[in-house]
């Protein structure tokens, strides 16, 4: 879901004097602007779809007031809320980077911060001018388009091949209408139901099936198996009416989730560390990078459609090649292998159509998910703008002439004779990009004022030493998301 967010725009300072009976030479009264409001997600469990975002797909944040007269600030902007279903990822529609990711209930996290509020004449009075007659205009505010997704959060994940029953056992499991037919690729979007035991509530997902080589989107894919990293615990089905064929699909589907971890995380320099183990009577797959887990689930193994076959021998017999299948598995990878015993007590034959063994399955996934906790990677922390400023590295001055000066001339904005001996530089420094951005250029003492804090700051300096000269065009680089460069003339 693509949307575009604006944060609000810094109110602007004013310049007025006081002009009252009895008080002569009142001086400046112009207040301070108001500060532009910011643009929050927050994550609600209420929420289950980004439906809200469908049709409208504009959001502005609102704008600072202008200052007063007498001495008054104008009011901040409000700040605007947008309320996302908890699991929704929140990335840059232009580079796809991930912004933030909202974990839990109640998370709010700003992802555009609002202008700041320019100030009015009441600075500006010193002992030489008592009357300033300029003012400083609000800072912009920041544009930006995004993506939001919605990635299920589960604690079970019921993971499969197509056909084997798992939109049968959800509907088993609570009371909803996953659609079910005679095909493959029935479901075609993840279900999530909210099943109780007890007094526990959990939530399980229906992955659309997986096939082999889904780590590279065949089938329907990776794009579901994001929704499987988040389940707790893996419950792998496989179907007893297709005997051997249905054992080798499962087990494919472990590899396929190994091959997608590996993609997703591995680096060149580091690979990862896959681990089966038994914990208390359970099966633990963890991923190791860098000496340390970085993810932990439990796995399970459903045998469905035991009314196909209803068969004591058969089962046994399935569930011995079975077993012997996964070791072969790990074997191959050079991976510890499993006891039998500890692969019986975590196998479980169901039926979705006689509802056979739900009970006991249901129990299983309830204790497990008591008795552990999910450790994930943190694939993306959120940084806002402020926390990655200090990791910004950029050249104060950059001479770009050959470049810039034939389409400066074109556009009219120089004179092609005037200009003979100038030269265009493209300059990075917040500091310098904010006075200029809320300059109210064409005022002469605001521009007195500038250049002479450009002095006093040492940039002045700092330029000319690199080659500036009375005359050159400066491109001032802006740092305000959608908000286009400046020229200004030194």
């Amino acid at each position: 879901m693509k949307i575009s967010i604006e944060s609000g725009k810094g109110g602007d300072g004013i310049a007025s004097g006081r002009r009252e009976s009895g008080v002569p030479f009142g001086g400046p009264n112009g207040g301070d602007g108001g500060n532009g409001g910011d643009i929050y997600f927050v994550a609600s469990k209420d929420e289950n779809t980004l439906i809200d975002y469908k049709y409208k797909k504009i959001f502005k944040a609102k704008a600072g007031e202008p200052g007063r007269t007498k001495d008054q600030y104008g009011a901040h902007g409000a700040n605007l809320e947008l309320v996302v279903p908890v699991g929704t990822m929140i990335k840059d529609a232009e580079t796809g980077r991930l912004l933030a990711q909202m974990e839990h209930d109640g998370q709010k996290l700003r992802i555009l911060a609002g202008g700041e509020g320019g100030k009015g004449n009441i600075h500006f009075k010193d002992s030489v001018n008592q009357y300033p007659n300029f003012y400083i205009l609000g800072e912009p505010g920041h544009k930006r388009e995004i993506v939001l997704e919605l990635q299920l959060l589960a604690d079970v994940g019921l993971i499969g091949t197509p056909s084997v029953g798992k939109s049968s056992l959800i509907n088993c499991m609570a009371d909803v209408k996953a659609k079910v037919a005679e095909y493959p690729f029935t479901t075609l979007v993840p279900n999530l139901a909210s099943v109780s035991v007890g007094n526990f509530r959990f939530n399980v997902i229906d992955i659309p099936g997986l096939i082999e080589g889904a780590s590279d989107g065949k089938g329907l894919g990776n794009a579901f198996l994001r929704h499987v990293l988040k389940s707790r615990v893996f419950a792998f089905v496989a179907d007893l009416g297709r005997f051997e064929a249905g054992m080798r699909e499962t087990i494919q589907l472990i590899d396929e989730i190994m091959l997608y971890l590996k993609q997703k995380f591995a680096d060149e320099d580091e690979e990862l560390n896959f681990i089966f183990r038994e914990e208390n009577g359970l099966i633990c797959f963890e991923v190791e990078k860098n000496d340390e887990v970085i993810i932990s689930k439990r796995l399970l193994f459903v045998l469905n459609k035991w009314d196909l076959i209803n068969d004591e021998e058969v089962l046994k017999e399935y569930k011995a090649v079975f077993y012997d299948n996964i070791n072969t598995f790990l074997k191959e990878r050079r991976l510890a292998q499993l006891s039998l015993s500890l692969l019986e007590k975590n196998t479980f034959t169901t039926s979705a159509g006689t509802f056979y063994g739900i009970d006991n399955l249901l129990r299983k996934f309830a204790e497990l998910l008591q008795k552990t906790e999910s450790i994930d990677v943190e694939l993306d922390t959120y940084q806002s703008e402020e926390d990655t400023q200090d990791e910004e590295n950029y050249d104060l001055i950059t001479e770009i002439t050959e470049e810039e000066k034939p389409h400066l001339i074109e556009e009219g904005y120089i004179e092609e004779l005037e200009s003979r001996f100038a030269k265009v530089w493209y300059i990075q420094n917040r500091e310098i990009c904010k006075m200029v951005f809320t300059l109210p250029w064409g005022n002469d003492e605001a521009e007195n004022y500038f250049w002479q804090l450009m002095q006093n700051k040492g940039f002045i300096e700092l330029l000319e030493d690199e080659g500036m000269m009375k005359g050159d065009i400066l491109r001032i680089r802006s740092f305000y998301e959608g908000v286009e460069d400046k020229y200004i003339l030194y």
